[in-house]
């Protein structure tokens, strides 16, 4: 079984790239390329665990770009002067009950459990990440915090198919209190 398809591949690096001119909007330039390796590595380590984890309950997830969001959120992208504020979703994790192995397609119960432990890991390396960089004084330092933080709270959305609804649905309080550990960074950069 490959760990990565070729269109999971495409859609991840459009996302990145995608993201990170949201990011960097409208100062383009040089800031582009921190801003790109930044979510290069933020993005694909939350994606690679949350394939790991789904793996060791024996399902697979895919990662699927929504392609109508992310015109949605450039479009938003623009309008950030005027509202001084904006947000993008770029895509989202899709959960298999399923996995192949050598004796071919094997069905796996996924409870409401399963799937907010899925997606609790990825974005629990994007909180890990900017808890780890958090009080280091550096400009290079907040730019880390506050990207994974916003990664993590945009996933943390309880909005179907986002990570956040998933894991709203396991536990509601549970995602209250990681969606406030998601903000805190922001808070305190």
């Amino acid at each position: 079984m490959k760990k990565f398809e070729k269109n999971e591949i495409i859609d991840i690096l459009v996302s990145i790239l995608a993201l990170s001119l949201f990011f960097t909007f409208p100062e383009w330039g040089p800031k582009y390329f921190l801003y790109l390796s930044i979510i290069l590595v933020s993005f694909t380590l939350k994606i690679i665990l949350n394939k790991l984890m789904a793996r060791k309950l024996q399902c697979m997830c895919t990662y699927k770009m929504r392609p109508k969001l992310i015109i949605i959120g450039l479009f938003i992208m623009l309008l950030k002067p005027a509202l001084g504020i904006s947000f993008m979703v770029a895509g989202s994790i899709e959960i298999a009950p399923y996995t192949f192995g050598r004796s071919g397609l094997k069905l796996v119960k996924l409870t409401p459990y399963d799937l907010g432990i899925i997606s609790l890991a990825g974005i629990f390396v994007n909180l890990l990440i900017a808890y780890t960089f958090i009080f280091v004084e550096s400009e290079l330092a907040k730019l880390i915090v506050t990207i994974n933080s916003l990664i993590a709270v945009f996933h943390l959305l309880p909005l179907p198919p986002l990570d956040g609804s998933k894991i709203f649905m396991w536990t509601i309080w549970g995602w209250l209190f990681i969606f406030l550990l998601s903000i805190l960074p922001l808070v305190l950069v």
